[in-house]
């Protein structure tokens, strides 16, 4: 299946799921410019857990994946104090083929086009100015490379209709996997 087919339905597959994430996650403080540092630390911790699991997951089926985000948000979170921990989240998210590991891949590098929105906006909220660098909202091209990389690295791959089904089904469950972790097993008052 070509590049555009196979990225287009795993879009079109997962566009509920992906808004609702979207409508649900703390980034949206980022977007009105109210958050505050202990909600930002609580985004960075979710985040931090939610891409390390999923990022050694692909890793492990896809021997290209770099999955560089979690060391990103390990670093946020180094500098302003909070620790990581898994929690209960540990071996909540699985890959077992490859196809499911490209689905997987596709929500997980998709983010970097939302990603340099909230890094546009995370400098202007006035309760975070104290904070010279963000390492995860940084911005950064090579974010927006990796995910034009990975579009290529797609379109070479051929699949059978199980397999393409394998990475829908696999899309859809990471972006539940990221909405659990979103929603449970933290508290602000467990970063401040």
């Amino acid at each position: 299946m070509k590049m555009k087919t196979m990225i287009e339905t795993l879009k079109k597959a997962t566009r509920e799921l992906h808004e609702q994430v979207e409508q649900e996650n703390l980034a949206r403080f980022i977007m009105d410019y109210s958050i505050d540092e202990a909600t930002y630390k609580l985004l960075l911790l979710q985040n931090y857990v939610a891409y390390k699991t999923t990022e050694e997951e692909i890793a492990r089926h896809l021997p290209f994946y770099e999955g560089k985000k979690h060391q990103e948000l390990a670093k946020d979170l180094e500098q302003l104090n909070v620790p990581v921990s898994l929690h209960s989240f540990e071996g909540d998210f699985r890959c077992q083929t490859r196809p499911q590991a490209y689905g997987a891949a596709y929500v997980v590098e998709g983010s970097a086009l939302g990603g340099m929105v909230l890094a546009r906006n995370v400098t202007r909220c006035e309760k975070l100015s104290h904070i010279n660098s963000h390492h995860f909202f940084n911005g950064d091209q090579n974010n927006i490379t990796a995910w034009k990389k990975f579009k290529e690295e797609l379109s070479l791959q051929e699949f059978s209709e199980e397999e393409k089904e394998q990475a829908t089904q696999m899309a859809k469950a990471t972006f539940r996997y990221f909405r659990k972790v979103f929603q449970t097993g933290f508290s602000v008052a467990a970063v401040k």
